[in-house]
């Protein structure tokens, strides 16, 4: 399996995706982690997952629906996210559908961490 972590190192309120990848090539050696940037040529297989901070929410959550996940319209170039990029990708049929692990801002490390590790634990389950 495929896990595509997003995020941006600079800035504390989106880096603790790639702060995790450590954590999960640890728990799971048989799945394929990799850096995800959606301002490059990126482009999910079909059953991976993404894993990325989602403004809004309070706790680690499963997104399998682009809409649900993308709340604001793009406006000019500098709204280029992964929510836009994922759009794009479905309007041009390279990707038909998409499981996200949204991962709060302002949480705590540990809480997430042990959180995101649960929920793939529980989804690897299925």
């Amino acid at each position: 399996m495929n896990i595509y972590v997003v995020g941006n190192a600079l800035m504390p309120e989106d880096n603790t995706p790639l702060r995790l990848i450590p954590s999960l090539r640890k728990a799971f050696p048989d799945f394929v982690i990799t850096e995800a940037d959606p301002n490059g040529n990126f482009i999910p297989e079909e059953g991976s997952i993404i894993i990325d901070t989602v403004e809004g929410i309070s706790q680690v959550q499963w997104f399998n629906d682009i809409a649900a996940f993308v709340t604001t319209k793009s406006v000019s170039a500098h709204d280029y996210d992964l929510g836009f990029h994922l759009q794009m990708l479905l309007k041009l049929k390279k990707i038909s559908s998409i499981k996200i692990l949204g991962i709060p801002q302002g949480v705590s490390f540990a809480r997430t961490q042990s959180d995101v590790l649960a929920a793939l634990v529980q989804y690897r389950k299925y």
